[in-house]
């Protein structure tokens, strides 16, 4: 797909995506259902891990409903731990950004591209990694998928961003006039579903480039920063 209008805003995944995730994501999941009583080494815990893997990108409170069998008290609670050891491994400075993403923000933002980024995350851990990686200065807007109805692969998020944008410039882009950029099948999904022009998919987090462009990927790039090479 050849881009044919200029790129207005672009809204990119945190974990996989700008952000080198390092396992800390199941790392977290499996603290939390540690101290739920489900053990490590089992095959419930491996079970549970290989759906965490296969959602990744998709609102975590939403993977705990599934993984307590619909339990809302039971997943409240592990999706609260999960948060409080997620926090604790960004705040400990084991999330790093991917090499050139605070770059390639600035980058974009100075031949008039904005900068949003949406996860699956809830606020209180958005806001932790916005702190622990700088990046409050280098980018326009953020959403969390605790702010919005519905998490990916629903496109809530990114029409969030774009009303966001259009607050803050007074104007009124649309859809295709922005680029999505993520690592999982369900940020692709999700793109597809906000009608963006670009979709890129990266290959340096969950799912690998068949999955990507399975599940609706315009571009599959090495890492985020080759973006500009597309836009």
């Amino acid at each position: 797909m050849v881009p044919v209008n200029k790129i207005k805003l672009a809204v990119f995944d945190v974990a996989g995506t700008t952000a080198q995730d390092g396992g800390l994501v199941v790392e977290a999941f499996q603290s939390a259902m540690v101290s739920m009583g489900t053990a490590k080494g089992t095959p419930e815990m491996a079970r549970m891990t290989d759906y965490v893997n296969a959602t990744m990108g998709e609102r975590k409170i939403d993977v705990f409903m599934h993984l307590c069998d619909g339990n809302s008290t039971k997943a409240n609670t592990a999706h609260d731990r999960f948060v409080e050891s997620y926090i604790a491994l960004v705040n400990a400075g084991k999330l790093k950004e991917f090499d050139g993403v605070t770059e390639l923000f600035t980058r974009l933002r100075a031949n008039g591209i904005a900068v949003a980024i949406t996860t699956g995350f809830p606020r209180e851990i958005l806001d932790n990694v916005i702190d622990g990686l700088k990046w409050a200065n280098v980018i326009d807007f953020s959403v969390a998928a605790s702010e919005v109805p519905f998490g990916r692969p629903a496109p809530d998020m990114i029409l969030r961003s774009i009303d966001l944008y259009n607050k803050k410039f007074n104007t009124h882009i649309s859809p295709e006039d922005i680029a999505v950029i993520g690592d999982t099948e369900s940020d692709m999904q999700s793109g597809v579903r906000a009608g963006a022009q670009i979709v890129a998919g990266v290959s340096t987090g969950a799912h690998n480039p068949e999955q990507l462009f399975a599940t609706g990927a315009t571009h599959v790039l090495h890492g985020a920063i080759e973006l500009p090479t597309i836009c």
